[in-house]
């Protein structure tokens, strides 16, 4: 059965909006009224309504603000947005053009250029709607794939190793064992990797929809202990998975920063753990991190393959540089986490790379001491 389509009428003028409710539902729209602006704003996230007609000048709120706060919640925030005006003064349909107004009509106006607005507006949702669709359709079906073969690989690993040890171990030498349990070890710290940082990804995902979550990712300090968890990490890294143990040099200065151990850390390990994903056995990857003023600098660097990036709005959850070239491992997240742990703890991300020349990348985080921390204001729009 075919959806009604919703229409919501925020009008104070009484005669005004029944008379546009009576000709839209004849026209048969499933219509809801509402008689001022704060009312109409309530109602919209109730209706969640597939269009909204709303007045401009109208008592307690008027239709600016009743724009904004549907812009700015999110289960509504999308909805084609039609102002009704008696004025044509070209700076005022700028405002309402500037906070995301669909279409203005201008009293008095014919029913038939209202259902004309309402009906291009509608058409032309539904297109977005249809292209929107087919995007995430795409999407999706490119992320479960690489969450299957990043998560079925080494989970087979485990599986197939664990199998021959419990029906075959009498037919391997003391050194096979050895190098089977290594293998296992080795799926089971690629498996233990990507399910981390899907964690974490969701963790950042839920943080920018619930604003109030973001200080998980903002209050905290990494103590000087930092240092040394983060080298018995590495080491553990460049040895058990990579097995490139003498590849690594590590030169961190002690101190203390302004964000959490375990994002700090989460950081330092995704730049090595790429530097080493795409550079060959035996060349350096270099980890240095030193006081720098009020910043504490970090920066990894290796001389590996590199890869083409414009800007760092290139860098996004599950895109790959370079996979239509080169068989990679990974989800495609680790670039992104880093970019957006950064960007919540109000540090600086640079990037240097290119093809076939290594790549260089500098993160700039607020130092302890430095007490100018100014975390974004991502919190909920609410009533007053």
């Amino acid at each position: 059965m075919e959806q009604q389509t919703r229409i919501q009428v925020i009008e104070d003028e009484i005669n005004i909006r029944e008379n546009i409710q009576e000709l839209l539902e004849a026209k048969g729209y499933l219509v809801r009224v509402s008689a001022n602006g704060k009312q109409g704003v309530l109602d919209a996230i109730d209706f969640k309504p597939h269009l909204i007609v709303c007045d401009v000048m109208m008592p307690k709120m008027d239709g600016y603000k009743v724009l904004e706060y549907v812009r700015k919640t999110s289960v509504i925030q999308n909805t084609p947005f039609i102002f009704l005006t008696a004025r044509v003064d070209k700076n005022d349909i700028r405002q309402g053009m500037d906070l995301g107004a669909d279409d203005y009509l201008t009293k008095p106006f014919t029913y038939k250029e209202l259902l004309k607005a309402i009906e291009s507006r509608l058409k032309r949702q539904q297109k977005i709607i249809g292209e929107y669709a087919k995007v995430k359709h795409d999407l999706d079906t490119t992320v479960f794939a690489t969450y299957y073969h990043e998560f079925n690989t080494p989970l087979h690993g485990i599986l197939g190793g664990l199998n021959l040890m419990l029906n075959a171990r009498d037919s391997f030498n003391e050194q096979q064992v050895q190098e089977l349990l290594t293998s296992i070890l080795k799926s089971g710290l690629r498996l233990n990797h990507s399910l981390a940082n899907l964690m974490l990804f969701e963790e950042i995902r839920r943080a920018e929809v619930y604003p109030e979550l973001i200080s998980m990712f903002t209050e905290g300090i990494a103590k000087t202990n930092w240092v040394q968890k983060v080298k018995t990490e590495l080491q553990t890294m460049s040895k058990e998975i990579y097995n490139r143990a003498g590849d690594i040099i590590i030169d961190l200065e002690v101190a203390e920063v302004r964000m959490g151990g375990e994002y700090l850390q989460r950081i330092i390990l995704e730049l090595v753990d790429n530097a080493l994903k795409f550079s060959k056995r035996g060349e350096k990857v270099y980890v240095t991190g030193a006081l720098n003023g009020e910043e504490y600098r970090l920066e990894v660097k290796d001389s590996g393959r590199g890869f083409e990036l414009l800007s760092l709005a290139d860098i996004a959850p599950f895109k790959q540089f370079n996979r239509k070239r080169f068989e990679q491992q990974g989800l495609g997240i680790g670039l992104f986490l880093v970019k957006r742990l950064t960007e919540l703890n109000n540090g600086d991300l640079k990037i240097i790379t290119s093809e076939g020349e290594g790549t260089q990348v500098e993160v700039n985080l607020l130092s302890a001491e430095n007490q100018a921390l100014n975390v974004s204001n991502l919190a909920a729009v609410a009533f007053e």
